[in-house]
């Protein structure tokens, strides 16, 4: 049954919980308050990489060069579609919560762990690096993510985790094969 509670009103942190206005309902869920503004919190940085990861990957797909071309610019895309979607899920996911998805790149580029490399030129071997080292750090911050999750009895973001490790990982796999000799 939905909750006729209103969510309180209080400075903006990052998209939590804490930042919902008071139109929103705040979830009944099963969950704490400070569960679900933890998770927000932690959801909202995730989406960031995503976001950062998901720019990464357009910028080498649209500006690869050399033999490795056409392969590339195809996986860069597929990749990229993935994260997109993702990036979408993850967004949701907040608002499950009930929290505030953030939604500017001025947001992002503050709460991603990924860094860009702007005026950057990598080669093709260089790009696939970039993106190996920038999908097994998500990995890693997501197996992490998965155990705060589970700490917090959040069973559904913390299953939801577990599949978006699956899904790093199987990119990562790809991008990986291409380095090995």
């Amino acid at each position: 049954m939905a909750t006729t509670r209103r969510a309180a009103s209080t400075a903006k942190t990052n998209g939590s919980a804490k930042a919902a206005d008071k139109r929103l309902l705040t979830p009944d869920i099963g969950l704490s308050d400070s569960a679900r503004r933890q998770m927000c919190d932690i959801l909202n940085k995730r989406l960031s990489d995503s976001m950062v990861l998901y720019v990464k990957l357009r910028n080498y797909h649209w500006n690869i060069t050399g033999m490795q071309f056409a392969p590339l610019h195809a996986l860069f895309e597929a990749q990229y579609d993935q994260i997109a979607e993702a990036i979408d899920e993850i967004a949701e996911r907040i608002r499950q919560l009930g929290g505030i998805a953030l939604g500017t790149l001025d947001e992002f580029k503050k709460n991603a762990s990924l860094s860009e490399n702007p005026g950057e030129r990598p080669t093709a071997e260089g790009m696939i690096r970039n993106l190996l080292a920038d999908h097994e750090t998500v990995i890693r911050t997501l197996r992490a993510d998965a155990e705060t999750a589970d700490k917090l009895g959040d069973m559904g973001t913390n299953d939801f985790f577990i599949g978006l490790v699956q899904a790093h990982e199987k990119m990562a796999w790809f991008l990986r094969a291409h380095l090995e000799s």
